[in-house]
């Protein structure tokens, strides 16, 4: 137990007690009313007897009340407190999730969100993110650690891409519910113009990379993107796969890839995320989400230690002692007249 403000109690306590001294401490003279003579019989009676150590009792405890009532008021206004020392320990990691969400992807996004779930809520300090791209790149999540709100957001596209899957394969009709939920991972990455493109891989590889910051100044923290194509590129990209590689390799950034189990140009595309430090994966193996988890948990990472001293107040029970000392002292003073 801890005070704030300990003068509170050293200068109060005293001036509390000599008080009480100079106001019950030395008798009063004499002074008003008329002297009764031959009371030594009324004395020796055991009524009077009686009402006087009665009187005594209760004045005492008056003046008890009293002074503990002011010294439990002097130990609020000190402020007791306990203080706390946590240590939490930090994983010094940025994980972005990048994802193609043309039409030919919704299998792979769909096993790799679900999968993900899991992973998120095991992490421990890392930041996550969460961007999709078609023919533009739209940022869904940056970089956090709000878990909750991470798995909330690939609950939703894992919802979207399942409606997708059913309106495509297997003949089900949007309703507006439906299509509000499947506009989700569409709205913004498509851009109507004739000659827009689909699956601009490059672009939304490169964006994703200036979506982690400080990637110059800090070199110490761990980058990884996992990214979810099929490398099915239509279109004239600002930035081509090879470009968008050499970034990550550039400022440290390693790429695990996941794809259906037809990949497009596979091996240098296969060559292309490799050159990172990263590897490919593809639906061809039943276990591709959690392969493409461990290697992620496999990826260095340096630790942070993160101390953090709370304080914590607990006035409720000097609080409940002050009222019984005030309610008692009076009812005495009431029974005593004083």
């Amino acid at each position: 137990m801890e005070l704030k403000f300990p003068y509170a109690i050293a200068i109060g306590i005293p001036v509390i007690l000599l008080l009480a001294l100079l106001t019950y401490g030395v008798r009063k003279k004499y002074k008003d009313g008329r002297k009764v003579a031959n009371t030594e019989f009324i004395e020796k009676t055991p009524y009077f007897k009686r009402k006087l150590l009665e009187y005594r009792l209760c004045s005492i405890v008056v003046i008890v009340s009293l002074v503990l009532a002011l010294s439990l008021l002097m130990s609020l206004i000190a402020r007791p407190f306990r203080s706390k020392q946590t240590i939490t320990e930090i994983h010094n990691r940025d994980i972005f999730l990048c994802l193609d969400t043309s039409g030919s992807m919704f299998h792979v996004d769909l096993e790799v969100c679900e999968k993900l779930k899991d992973f998120v809520s095991g992490l421990q300090g890392e930041r996550f993110g969460i961007t999709i791209f078609n023919c533009q790149t739209v940022t869904l999540v940056p970089l956090t650690t709000d878990y909750d709100y991470i798995i909330e957001v690939l609950d939703q596209i894992e919802e979207a891409c399942q409606i997708a899957i059913d309106v495509e394969e297997n003949g089900k009709y949007y309703d507006t519910e439906d299509y509000v939920k499947y506009q989700y991972i569409i709205d913004g990455t498509l851009s109507y113009a004739y000659d827009s493109g689909s699956s601009l891989i490059g672009d939304g590889l490169a964006s994703t990379v200036f979506q982690f910051p400080e990637l110059k100044e800090d070199a110490s923290r761990t980058r990884v993107i996992i990214l979810a194509t099929d490398n099915e590129l239509w279109g004239n990209p600002f930035v081509q796969l090879n470009e968008a590689t050499d970034l990550c390799t550039k400022y440290g950034v390693k790429v695990f890839a996941a794809a259906p189990e037809e990949v497009v140009d596979y091996e240098n595309y296969k060559a292309c995320i490799e050159s990172t430090g990263g590897r490919l994966f593809t639906l061809a193996s039943s276990t591709m989400a959690k392969d493409i988890i461990k290697e992620v948990e496999k990826t260095d990472t340096s630790v942070l230690y993160k101390s953090d001293i709370t304080e914590t107040e607990y006035p409720e029970k000097l609080v409940l002692l002050l009222t019984i000392c005030m309610c008692v002292h009076f009812v005495v003073s009431r029974r005593v007249k004083l």
